[in-house]
């Protein structure tokens, strides 16, 4: 367990004008309740290197492979442990043929590192440290230069094993930005004259209400992934120190969940509904996709019907850094634009929303992490010595059941919210309800064995669409890469079940993916590994740590590249 020390990578600075947040206003939707006081956004803190010898530089990683020259990485496969005769692992990508590089030292009682991953270590240290605020951390440098709900706590995460002081305070930041009804927004703006594509300006929520912390988000949340971050950062603390975390987090992660709930699940169905594919996290999958397109702006039809896509290309400022072929289209875009509208028309408000054209969908992921997080919640309030609303608990034993509901034909499906029609379009999301725990035992191995098939895994890992379906694209944000925090959950999901070799399986596959690269990329292609995306990613830095931290044998098993792990 790591402690916090003064040799810690990351140690606690003063917060830049660190005052107590004034109280916001009673408004119809309730009053905000007690918050803790965090300190602002304050500049990039120094990092220490584990021997205390002094500042940890970014270290550029020789990249052994690359989309020009791939390893050969076809899994071969291996029976995987507690599945029927015929379910295979794909191993680890193979790496080239050299010699081992000489371990590197590490603290006592940790399996030691060879000297690449060590380095490749460091390099996400590093990135985490550029890309520190204060209190807050930015997914990368330029492309997202605010806070994100589910980055930040994937992030805290991987600083839990540099400073899990640093790692709860992540956490504890995002209660600024909570609106007094409860929900937490997906983005927290930060103070920055960097350029957002969909920054303030576009959501105008000072106008609906005051935040808990008086700065601006957006009007939409994001996958409730607090908790489970929470209770990680717990597990590094001391019992006194993780108490009165828990105390500092609990009522306003409680008002959270209830706000899930009672605005996004009116009907007492046990699935809460998304109004936003930004909501989802995964923005441009085929299910959203498929439901945005009807709402599409008459502009963006028009110049569809006549493939005037580069018009729109000219009008978008978020390519600028990534190729527009690694982000949603451009019409997708601006038709996220346009539903933004009507929801800030709607004042973001789900009974007016309702009302409105604006597509709703009980995302499947989204639920699974949210049955997940109440299940840690309890665990939270219980040691916090804060009770849980007991309508509260009887939504959460709901979700459980309901999730039955977006089975079908070997898969979990979102669904429709007006309509109850699922949207039979697979992809990775398919898989989350095994981090759920909530796939029946005579349903796991079916569906690890779709999980393990070529149609997901390909040549470096687990694609995010069906490399088959029409909509696959391998370098294109959320229609076919590879993505570290999904193969996290999912991983998590297998140990739980008992599948450890496939869930070890995949986190080799993961270091390995990272180190070909040399960079921490967004995301990456299933089919060379290359990286795409925006480069010195927060959430790849937070979980290769992880990883590393937790299952050092899988980086070991990585870097030699056995063919039967």
């Amino acid at each position: 367990m790591p402690a916090q020390s003064s040799s810690s990578p990351i140690t606690p600075a003063s917060a830049r004008g660190a005052s107590p947040a004034a109280a916001p206003p009673e408004t119809p939707t309730g009053r905000a309740a007690d918050h803790p006081t965090v300190g602002a956004a304050g500049p990039n803190r120094p990092l220490a290197d584990p021997a205390g010898s002094g500042a940890v530089p970014a270290v550029d990683v020789p990249r052994p492979a690359g989309p020009a020259d791939p390893v050969d990485v076809m899994p071969t496969t291996v029976e995987a442990a507690g599945s029927p005769a015929g379910t295979t692992v794909p191993a680890a990508p193979s790496a080239p043929a050299t010699p081992p590089a000489p371990p590197v030292p590490s603290p006592a009682g940790e399996i030691p590192l060879p000297a690449d991953l060590a380095a490749l270590r460091e390099t996400a240290v590093g990135v985490l440290r550029a890309n520190d605020l204060g209190d807050i951390t930015r997914p990368s440098p330029t492309l997202y230069p605010h806070q994100w709900l589910w980055d930040s706590c994937f992030i805290a995460i991987g600083l839990r094993h540099l400073d899990p002081a640093r790692a709860a305070a992540e956490l504890l930041s995002l209660l600024r930005g909570q609106w007094p009804g409860g929900m937490i927004p997906h983005v927290i703006f930060a103070e920055t004259t960097d350029y957002y594509h969909a920054g303030p300006q576009r959501w105008r929520c000072d106008r609906v209400c005051t935040t808990a912390g008086g700065v601006q988000s957006t009007g939409v949340t994001q996958p409730p992934m607090i908790a489970e971050a929470a209770v990680r950062v717990g597990e590094a603390m001391t019992r006194n120190e993780r108490v009165d975390f828990y105390r500092r987090l609990a009522p306003g992660l409680i008002r959270f969940h209830e706000w899930l709930y009672r605005e996004r699940d009116p009907d007492d169905s046990g699935l809460v509904a998304l109004v936003h594919s930004w909501e989802s996290g995964m923005d441009n999958t085929p299910t959203w996709m498929e439901m945005t397109k009807p709402v599409a702006p008459r502009t963006v039809r028009a110049l569809r019907r006549i493939n005037g896509d580069d018009a729109l290309d000219a009008l978008r400022r978020d390519s600028k850094e990534v190729p527009p072929d690694e982000r949603l289209t451009s019409a997708d875009l601006f038709t996220l634009y346009r539903i933004v509208r009507e929801l800030r028309r709607s004042r973001y408000d789900f009974r007016t929303i309702r009302d409105t054209f604006v597509p709703l969908v009980q995302d499947v992921a989204f639920n699974a992490i949210l049955i997940r997080a109440n299940e840690h919640l309890v665990t939270i309030a219980d040691e916090a010595g804060i009770p849980i609303p007991r309508w509260l608990s009887r939504s959460m034993r709901r979700s459980r059941a309901a999730m039955n509901e977006l089975w079908s034909d070997g898969l979990y499906f979102s669904r429709d919210f007006r309509t109850g029609e699922l949207l039979h379009h697979p992809t990775i999301a398919s898989f989350l309800p095994l981090y759920a725990g909530v796939v029946p035992d005579d349903q796991v191995d079916g569906l690890v064995k779709t999980l393990l098939s070529p149609r997901y895994w390909a040549r470096y890992g687990i694609a995010s669409v069906p490399t088959d379906d029409p909509a696959f694209l391998p370098r294109c944000y959320w229609q076919g890469p590879v993505w570290v925090n999904m193969n996290w959950l999912i991983a998590d999901g297998l140990d739980r079940y008992g599948r450890r070799e496939a869930a070890d399986a995949i986190r080799a596959n993961t270091v390995e993916v990272i180190r070909a690269s040399g960079s921490m990329f967004e995301y990456y292609s299933p089919l060379d590994g290359s990286g795409a995306g925006s480069n010195r990613f927060s959430w790849t830095s937070a979980l290769l740590i992880d990883i590393l931290a937790t299952h050092p044998q899988v980086g070991l098993t990585s870097a030699d590249s056995t063919r039967n792990p």
